[in-house]
């Protein structure tokens, strides 16, 4: 089964602690590296009050969001591990004491951090939170679904940070850290197909593919493919 569609990058903002503008960001692009760093930015769009319920992956997510134009309209946030820090304490504090923190953890579910962003801006537009192993490709079939709905613009997250060390001896964990937003409109140079024809793209960069995707959208290049799984994957740019 093979399926592709067309799609165009409206407008995008990303931050990390060693890329904190679109100039950092575009020369990243021509020569990537894995963007890290235990700093986070200070959304000084939003609200106090909401502002001190995020913690490092909320803020970087949310601050990516607020440096976009307003729109009201469907927004997909993509995590693979949400935040991760937040559910580690939230463990811990049950080991401990038997309880939790009401307030922490209704921050822990993966649409809180979305849901605070339409809180803040007091919105209702629909949201959609996705945790998947094929990343930023599932929020842009989302997106393309919304966009067979009759949406002209949809806002797509993408977060993810490192985990807490008490992770890093069960599995072998990346140490990225940074978000970046993405408005996708439904007409553009820019194709996603998928395959289940399992052949096998070996990664050699050392960063995931939602960074790996995200940069081939800010380059020039024609063509990025990746296997996930038993799907291979491709981003195609045609010339117009």
């Amino acid at each position: 089964m093979n399926s592709s569609t067309n799609f165009g990058v409206k407008a995008w903002s990303a931050w990390s602690s060693s890329l904190r503008s679109q100039e950092d960001w575009l020369v990243w692009a021509k020569n990537p590296f894995v963007p890290n760093g235990e700093d986070k930015p200070k959304v000084e769009g939003m609200q106090p009050i909401n502002r001190r319920r995020l913690k490092r992956l909320g803020s970087m997510a949310l601050e990516a969001a607020y440096n976009l134009p307003d729109i009201r309209s469907p927004i997909i946030f993509c995590s693979k591990l949400g935040e991760s820090e937040r559910c580690y304490e939230l463990l811990k504090e049950l080991a401990e004491t038997g309880a939790l923190s009401p307030q922490s953890f209704s921050l822990a579910v993966h649409n809180a951090i979305p849901s605070l962003y339409t809180i803040d801006k007091k919105m209702n537009s629909n949201v959609l939170a996705i945790s998947s192993e094929a990343g930023v490709f599932s929020a842009i079939i989302e997106a393309l679904g919304l966009f067979a709905c009759g949406e002209k613009v949809v806002r797509i997250i993408v977060a993810e940070e490192a985990v807490p060390s008490e992770y890093r001896q069960y599995c072998d964990f990346t140490d990225e850290s940074y978000a970046y937003a993405i408005d996708l409109i439904p007409a553009g140079d820019v194709s996603l197909s998928f395959s289940s024809d399992e052949k096998s793209i070996l990664n050699s960069t050392g960063m995931s593919t939602n960074l790996q995707a995200f940069r081939f959208l800010l380059a020039d290049d024609r063509l990025y493919e990746c296997t996930i799984g038993k799907t291979s994957w491709a981003l195609k740019r045609e010339e117009l």
